[in-house]
C-alpha cells in the first residue's frame, strides 16, 4: 500500500511538472514571435541609416541602373534603403525580386513601404484592400523584408485642408480617416498573421498628432512611428505645439521607436542651396542620433528624378542626374550633401 502511494504520489508531480513546462515553452515560443508590444524600451535595433531610393529616377528600371544605384548607397556607408512597392507594376515581383536581391547581396536591408491598390480614399472595401496587398507581399518576402511600412503620410491624406495643423480630431475628416484605418488594419492584420516577426511602421509628418492618438484608440497594432520632416519646417527639435510644449515630447509620449523616414533640406537645383541642403541634413542627423528615442534617419533621396516637368520636387537628391551619350538621363555627380552624409554615418557607426 506505502508503495502504491509512493508511485502515485510521483506520477501527480510528474504530471504537473509537465504542465507547467508546457506551458512555460508555449509562452517562451509565442513571445519569440514578437508577440509582445515593441517600445523605446524594448527596441534594442541598431540605429538604421538609410536613403530613400527611386528604382528608376534617371530612366526606365533596368537591373544595371539599380546596380549602379547600389554601389552610391554602399559608397554613402548607409545599410539601409527605403523602398516603396508598386502593386500594380506588370511582372512586379519579377523586378522587385531582382532590386531586393542585388540589394540584399550587398547587405543593404530594405524598409518596404506598402500603399493601396488605388487611392485609398476611393476604396469600396479599404480592410480587404490592406489585407490582399500586404498578404501577397509578406507572402512572398517571408523572412527576407523585416521592415513594411503602411501607407505614406496618412495625415496629409485624411487632413481637412493645409490651414490645419492636425493637432485636433476635427482636422481631420472622419470618412477618409476611415479608409486609413480599415485599410491600415487590413493590411496589419495580414502581415502579423503571415510574419509575425517582422515590424510595422507608420508613417506622419508635420505636427498631425492627433491622428496617431486616433489610430492607436481604434486599435492599430503598429510597432514603430514614421516621421518626415523637410528644412521648410525648420529644425523638429525646436517645433512647438499650439499648447507650448515640443512636438517631440508628444511623440517621446507614445514610447515607441520612432524612424525619421523621410528628411531633407531645400530642393538643391544647381550649386546655390546645396550648402543650405548639406546643413539641414547634419543639423538634424546629429540631433537625431543623440535624441535617444530615434532610431532610424533615412534621407530623400538618392538621385534627383530627371524631369518630365520642371519641378523643384524633382531635385531633392543628394546627387545630380546629367544628360547621357543616347539623349537620355544617367547619374552626376554627386552634391554637398552626400558627402556630409557619408561623413556622419562614418561617425556614428564605428
Amino acid at each position: 500500500m506505502k508503495n502504491f502511494l509512493v508511485i502515485m504520489l510521483a506520477l501527480i508531480i510528474g504530471a504537473g511538472g509537465g504542465y507547467f513546462a508546457w506551458k512555460y515553452f508555449v509562452q517562451k515560443g509565442s513571445n519569440s514571435t514578437k508577440e509582445k508590444k515593441v517600445t523605446i524600451e524594448n527596441y534594442q535595433e541598431p540605429f538604421m541609416w538609410g536613403i530613400n531610393v527611386n528604382p528608376s529616377p534617371v530612366r526606365n528600371y533596368s537591373l544595371e541602373m539599380w546596380t549602379k544605384q547600389m554601389g552610391l548607397v554602399t559608397d554613402l556607408g548607409a545599410k539601409w534603403i527605403r523602398l516603396v512597392f508598386d502593386y500594380n507594376a506588370t511582372d512586379k515581383f519579377k523586378i522587385f525580386d531582382e532590386m531586393i536581391n542585388n540589394t540584399q547581396s550587398q547587405e543593404i536591408n530594405v524598409l518596404f513601404s506598402l500603399d493601396s491598390s488605388k487611392p485609398v480614399t476611393s476604396l469600396d472595401s479599404a480592410y480587404d484592400d490592406g489585407y490582399k496587398v500586404a498578404s501577397v507581399v509578406a507572402e512572398h518576402y517571408k523572412g527576407k523584408i523585416h521592415y513594411y511600412q503602411v501607407l505614406n503620410e496618412v495625415g496629409g491624406t485624411a487632413i481637412k485642408g493645409a490651414e490645419y495643423s492636425g493637432e485636433a480630431e476635427s482636422d481631420f475628416d472622419p470618412g477618409k480617416y476611415e479608409k486609413i484605418r480599415d485599410w491600415s488594419k487590413g493590411a496589419i492584420a495580414a502581415i502579423r498573421k503571415i510574419d509575425p516577426k517582422a515590424y510595422i511602421v507608420m508613417d506622419f509628418h508635420w505636427t498631425h498628432y492627433a491622428i496617431v492618438d486616433m489610430l492607436l484608440r481604434d486599435g492599430l497594432d503598429f510597432d514603430i512611428i514614421g516621421w518626415n520632416w523637410y528644412a521648410d519646417m525648420k529644425m523638429m527639435s525646436d517645433k512647438k505645439l499650439a499648447d507650448g510644449t515640443l512636438l517631440v515630447d508628444k511623440l517621446k509620449s507614445y514610447h515607441k521607436p520612432v524612424i525619421l523616414v523621410e528628411v531633407n533640406g531645400s530642393p538643391s537645383k544647381g550649386q546655390g542651396k546645396q550648402d543650405e541642403q548639406a546643413d539641414f541634413i547634419q543639423k538634424m542627423a546629429d540631433w537625431a542620433y543623440g535624441s535617444g528615442f530615434i532610431k532610424g534617419f533615412y534621407v530623400h533621396e538618392l538621385v534627383d528624378s530627371a524631369p518630365t516637368k520642371n519641378r523643384e520636387a524633382n531635385y531633392f537628391g543628394i546627387i545630380s542626374f546629367k544628360k547621357a551619350a543616347d539623349g537620355g538621363y544617367t547619374f552626376g555627380e554627386p552634391k554637398k550633401a552626400f558627402s556630409i552624409y557619408q561623413e556622419i554615418i562614418a561617425k556614428y557607426s564605428q
